[in-house]
């Protein structure tokens, strides 16, 4: 037996699947960064994970700030083709996002070092100053490998 569909079967439908959308849909965050806890007499320490552009602009990082370290600075990693040896440099500040864009830090490619620790915080938080004025902070989480 088939039932017509009328247009309050159809409202009803539409409001589930808005609701399951809306409650179901976890959005990830633009920035998620994670590091190996390092050895407690580390002075260095790398970090780990992505940055998405969370604005609907092209933007710049202008400075990554740290409560646990002096420095934090953006580095890549390449190999020479002749002679299979990794080489870490320094990439200079601002940092270009655009619009939509994701920088993947992983190891063996881009990814944050931080230098001269200065003291030991429960959670290390790196903060974000954008061209367009902006600043996110964000905790780094833990993993072990």
């Amino acid at each position: 037996m088939l039932r017509k569909l009328n247009i309050t079967n159809a409202g009803f439908l539409l409001l589930i699947q808005v609701n399951l959308f809306v409650f179901c849909h976890k959005q990830t965050a633009p920035i998620q960064l994670w590091m190996t806890p390092p050895p407690e007499v580390a002075k260095t320490a790398a970090v780990y994970g992505e940055i998405r552009n969370p604005f609907a602009v092209d933007v710049e990082i202008r400075n990554i700030l740290s409560n646990d370290y002096k420095t934090v600075e953006f580095h890549e990693t390449s190999i020479d083709n002749e002679t299979q040896v990794a080489k870490m440099r320094k990439l200079e500040y601002p940092i270009q996002v655009k619009t939509n864009q994701t920088i993947q830090l992983m190891r063996s490619g881009k990814h944050l070092m931080l230098y001269e620790k200065i003291k030991h915080s429960e959670k290390i938080e790196l903060e974000l100053e954008f061209s367009n004025g902006e600043r996110r902070v964000v905790i780094v989480e833990e993993r072990s490998l």
